[in-house]
């Protein structure tokens, strides 16, 4: 289950602004910084990782989309045709996460600027875009659990309140009301030790740096087979997501929830970002980034479950969203750019957090709702195959409609009346990061 913790708007600014926001930046740099002013004459914000948004949120979409397996019947062990296709594009769609990760840790060091601006403030931005969303979609989870009669307990309700939940090796928590947000306990963790990972790493010369990203991905193969079978928890009576394809509860844990693992993503994420803003990236291009993306995704689908979470595809996408920025930088060729895929990204945050939940009306009731119509002979009988393509259309289509009212009326207002007084009104192209949530930037992260 995917996170199951994730914009900019276009148009280049003026070259005037941009230099001027540069110059700004460099007189706060000490004697000797390594850190370059970038290409002034540029634009500094990264439109191309706001449409990425949209794609790593639609692998999670399609993940749990498929795991309602439409084309299947309720409780049969035979697969329809429909849902072969449907599993075979998304059934590691679970890697939409790892991207966001990812882009968190490039974005964030990408804005940030401990020099001017205060690790307080910082906080207050992060809380005020994730967390009034993040709320309200859990209070909607716990009406639909209290719902059904399966109230949950204070405990768990606290430690979702709190960002906490990711931190204990029970899927009863971490997935106990809306399941998708286990990413943004992480996201917490990861905004937390961003100040001390980002003064840490930018002493570091180039090649540290690429060390460091080199070791973060060597790890995400090595860790899930040694750190990964230190503990060996009693599988549960009842398990929300079987963990045997893993090797059991604690390496499902450890692999896919742990923050202290997923860092492993952000941190590389800022190491590229800081080599990208020095001018010192040595990487593919968007066209052959692309293509080593989709390699990644072919060669992911063949590793070990324990590492399909994120191992196969997670240097394919540092060179992706370096390759990106750089073109972004420079003004070059990307296919991310658009107006389209700005107004995808940017709801994408929203997208991500509700889409489980209305995918879990769906399941209850589209079924009952055709057999009722007479398309179905029983409840719990298999779409027809012709069926399966428009009603995930359709599934998609309420998702992202959920999802621009939720962008517009819950995630704009409310960031703009908690984020610090002192700073410039927040606009769309703030609407960046979290597990869903990553944008480039225009304003401070």
């Amino acid at each position: 289950m995917s996170s199951l913790s994730r914009a900019s708007s276009a148009r280049t600014d003026r070259p005037g602004r941009t230099a001027g926001a540069f110059a700004r930046l460099a007189r706060h740099e000490r004697p000797g910084s390594r850190e370059l002013n970038l290409l002034a004459g540029r634009g500094s914000r990264l439109d191309s990782l706001t449409g990425l948004r949209w794609w790593a949120a639609l692998l999670v979409f399609g993940e749990h989309l498929s795991a309602l397996r439409l084309g299947s019947r309720v409780g049969s062990e035979e697969t329809g045709p429909a849902d072969v296709v449907l599993h075979w594009l998304f059934g590691t769609g679970t890697i939409g996460v790892s991207c966001f990760f990812v882009l968190s840790g490039f974005v964030l060091a990408w804005t940030y600027c401990p020099e001017s601006d205060t690790v307080g403030r910082f906080w207050q931005r992060r809380f005020a875009k994730i967390y009034p969303v993040y709320l309200v979609s859990t209070v909607l989870a716990f009406v639909m659990f209290a719902g059904m009669g399966q109230t949950p307990s204070g405990t768990n309700v606290v430690l979702h309140l709190t960002l906490l939940q990711s931190w204990t090796p029970d899927q009863s928590v971490y997935f106990g009301l809306n399941p998708v947000t286990w990413s943004l306990s992480c996201e917490a963790f990861f905004y937390a030790i961003l100040p001390l990972v980002f003064v840490a790493l930018r002493r570091l010369s180039a090649n540290a740096l690429y060390a460091t990203v080199a070791l973060a991905v060597v790890g995400a193969f090595v860790l899930p087979y040694t750190l990964g079978e230190l503990v060996n928890m009693p599988y549960p009576a009842e398990e929300i997501i079987s963990t045997r394809p893993v090797g059991g509860p604690f390496p499902y844990w450890f692999t896919y929830v742990l923050p202290g693992f997923r860092a492993l993503e952000f941190v590389a994420g800022v190491a590229a970002a800081l080599l990208v803003r020095r001018g010192q990236w040595r990487g593919p291009r968007v066209p052959v980034a692309l293509l080593i993306c989709l390699a990644g995704w072919l060669v992911n689908q063949e590793l070990s479950p324990r590492l399909q979470h994120q191992a196969g595809t997670f240097l394919p996408f540092v060179l992706l969203i370096a390759a990106l920025a750089t073109a972004d930088v420079h003004g070059t060729w990307s296919p991310l750019r658009g107006r389209v895929m700005r107004f995808l990204g940017e709801i994408s945050y929203c997208l991500y957090v509700f889409q489980l939940l209305l995918l879990a009306v769906v399941a209850g009731t589209l079924r009952p709702a055709l057999a009722a119509a007479g398309v179905l002979p029983d409840k719990e009988a298999a779409l027809p195959t012709w069926l399966v393509g428009p009603v995930a259309l359709g599934c998609l289509a309420l998702c992202v409609l959920a999802a621009w009212a939720a962008y517009r009326w819950i995630e704009v207002p409310l960031m703009r009346r908690l984020r610090p007084r002192s700073a410039a009104p927040a606009t769309r192209e703030e609407t960046e990061q979290a597990p869903a949530a990553v944008s480039g930037p225009r304003t401070r992260a």
